[in-house]
């Protein structure tokens, strides 16, 4: 299993000290903001670390305002509502 994650920004995150927020900003990200640029193995792999280290809970998706196309995604496809992120008539989590 790989043991990072290289960010939007160019970082790289080591998966056993990324924070729950963070894991779950990306599960959100794979599934739903982008779902066509990820195969079922990373889908797989991000819900492993999730299980192995928050017990498999996700936390409501948290949008890192400074990026712009994770942003403008969510805008394309009718999800954001205001700061909210809303899919399919449920909110999934808000900009803050």
């Amino acid at each position: 299993m790989r043991q990072i994650w290289i960010t939007y920004d160019g970082r790289v995150v080591p998966m056993e000290t990324m924070d729950h927020q963070h894991m779950s900003n990306i599960h959100h990200y794979i599934n739903t903001t982008v779902p066509e640029y990820y195969d079922e193995d990373v889908r797989e792999y991000i819900t492993a670390w999730l299980v192995r280290r928050f017990a498999g809970i996700i936390l409501p998706y948290q949008p890192v305002p400074e990026f712009e196309f994770e942003r403008a995604r969510l805008q394309s496809k009718g999800y954001l509502k205001g700061k909210e992120v809303v899919v399919e008539g449920q909110k999934i989590g808000c900009y803050e």
